[in-house]
């Protein structure tokens, strides 16, 4: 398919009736989705239903602040503490915004499901298209990959301090293989909505806001009045609370030794926004089941990220002022710290229920990614990506979900989640690999935007116009700054338990995706692959009437 005609031929989506139907594509008459679709080279297969808020709740929930702020909150206190918690979380979290407005632009003028790795096919050209491509899908399906377990781990980590807070002599808690055990359950139960119907999905996203409301309402009711309450609320001065935790290195006398500063102590904790802020695609990876797609995935990557940072930056302020005791948390025992800030400010019982709360919000969150995740594999599948594409690519003939790509997802990702098993720096790598991997992934089409596919991409109607350079400049800085910070180790001295994997991992899928292009013998994905696999051909577009909006 020429890379020309796949952005130019590009109507302009409207409103349309939400009835979950499939129009056949052997009929002479499309929706304007359904042809837009087309002159992108894809059939409908998925059932459009999806408006505003299902798009916007994909964005929002996947970044959920409500659990992923207390998922990462310890690590924050020991890699700079309040101050450097505070000014990394605003700091990512506006830069976020400005990678998901680069990103916004691109999706308008082509929303396909998976596309991230679709622009940086249509964006190179036939000449650098398919090895973009091909890189950009490993990547991005590689980082929603390690997403899923990252999120069902730290989610994990609620449920398991929640049973320590309530049976603190259970020695079944300790163990590595029981952890695992519940991140392989909240992987089971995640993919079930996945696999049932839009009906079931519509509901999951919708409950995930539902239950960020609850526990917001937690941090800016509860919070303050049982602050008031215990011992009170912080001073002003815990906003420039630094503190280094990551010298774990004493010398004979008891004194630690420092071998990291405070500065890169700082530069290391940007972790702790940086696992927030990203996934903004999940919006496009839903583009083939959103209405007015052109338009309403565009707005539902930014609002989403926009609205998330500035309610989250206001609950980190009311979770520091409300703090109890900053080294008590620091020195927590439990598997996630923020158990012991809950019960320094709320009581056993009290921690234990926001806690269970917690861990709902967060087991449908899980299930917000794994949608993702089995969206992406099914669209890189059907473009021959993995291995057994066939396969992994069909979808249900009643509902038209990709349950077999679901599956391939539970299998993988409760494999990953055995890594913690006896593993004190495991998580951190799951965490720190996601976002690299993500964040390479947009890095790509976002950099082939403004250089070798700026004279044939043509902006949809949703576009930024002159600040699209910008944008785009700031948002590629940000990245490189990311995979640069998320490589160093985070723990000194660096030995075995210390070590960051994430450069691993990240290296690992980097081989893989090269060695799977430049293999010999004819057996390489440059000697076959070249981009996205068309699931309709002219013949079928040819003479197709276009249904108007009333």
């Amino acid at each position: 398919m020429d890379t020309k005609d796949k952005v130019e031929k590009r109507p302009t989506a409207c409103n349309a009736s939400p009835k979950e139907e499939i129009v056949q594509l052997t009929t002479r008459e499309m929706t304007k989705d359904e042809h837009h679709l087309a002159t992108l080279g894809y059939k409908q297969v998925f059932i459009r239903s999806f408006g505003m808020f299902e798009n916007w709740a994909a964005t929002f929930t996947t970044m959920n602040f409500v659990s992923g702020l207390p998922v990462l909150f310890g690590f924050a206190m020991y890699t700079g503490g309040p101050q450097a918690a505070f000014s990394n979380w605003t700091m990512v979290g506006g830069l976020s915004t400005i990678v998901s407005l680069a990103m916004a632009e691109i999706a308008a003028a082509l929303p396909t499901a998976g596309g991230i790795y679709y622009w940086a096919y249509v964006l190179g050209g036939q000449e650098y298209g398919p090895l973009l491509a091909w890189l950009t899908a490993w990547y991005n399906w590689a980082g929603w990959l390690t997403i899923v377990p990252g999120i069902a781990q730290g989610n994990t980590n609620f449920f398991v301090s929640m049973l320590e807070i309530l049976y603190p002599t259970a020695a079944v808690l300790k163990e590595g293989w029981f952890a695992w055990c519940i991140s392989a359950l909240t992987i089971s139960l995640a993919a079930i909505p996945n696999c049932v119907s839009q009906w079931t999905i519509r509901h999951m996203l919708r409950g995930t806001v539902y239950t960020t409301v609850v526990l917001m309402a937690f941090y800016f009711i509860w919070f303050p009045i049982a602050a008031s309450r215990r011992g009170g609320f912080q001073p002003a001065s815990i906003m420039t609370t630094f503190y280094n935790g990551i010298n774990t290195a004493v010398d004979s006398e008891g004194n630690t030794i420092v071998q990291a500063s405070n500065s890169y102590c700082w530069v290391v904790g940007v972790l702790f926004g940086a696992w927030e802020f990203y996934g903004y695609d999940a919006s496009v990876h839903l583009a083939e089941e959103t209405l007015s797609a052109s338009t309403v995935v565009a707005n539902g990557m930014w609002t989403g990220s926009i609205s998330t940072w500035l309610l989250s930056v206001l609950t980190l302020i009311m979770v520091l002022f409300c703090m109890q005791d900053f080294m008590g948390v620091v020195n927590g025992t439990y598997p996630n710290n923020w158990a012991e800030y809950l019960v320094q400010l709320v009581g056993r019982r009290g921690a234990a229920a926001i806690l269970a709360v917690t861990w709902i919000d967060g087991l449908l969150c899980t299930g917000v990614i794994f949608l993702s995740a089995q969206r992406i594999t099914y669209a890189v599948a059907r473009d021959g990506i993995l291995p057994f594409s066939k396969t992994f690519s069909k979808v249900t003939s009643k509902h038209h979900l990709p349950v077999n790509a679901a599956l391939l997802m539970v299998v993988l990702t409760i494999a990953i989640c055995a890594a913690v098993i006896g593993s004190t720096v495991a998580f951190s790598a799951i965490t720190a690999a996601a976002t690299i991997g993500t964040n390479l992934s947009y890095l790509i089409p976002i950099v082939a935007r403004q250089t070798i596919g700026r004279k044939h991409f043509k902006p949809a109607k949703w576009n930024l116009g002159a600040w699209s350079i910008p944008v785009s400049i700031i948002a590629s800085l940000y990245i490189a700054f990311l995979f640069v910070v998320l490589m160093l180790p985070q723990l000194y001295p660096v030995n075995a338990q210390t070590l960051n994997y994430a450069p691993i991992v990240i290296g690992g899928i980097t081989v893989i995706a090269l060695g799977g292009w430049f293999f010999p013998f004819s057996l390489g994905a440059r000697y076959w692959f070249e981009g996205p696999k068309r699931t309709i051909t002219d013949v079928e577009l040819a003479g197709v009437q276009v249904k108007g909006c009333d």
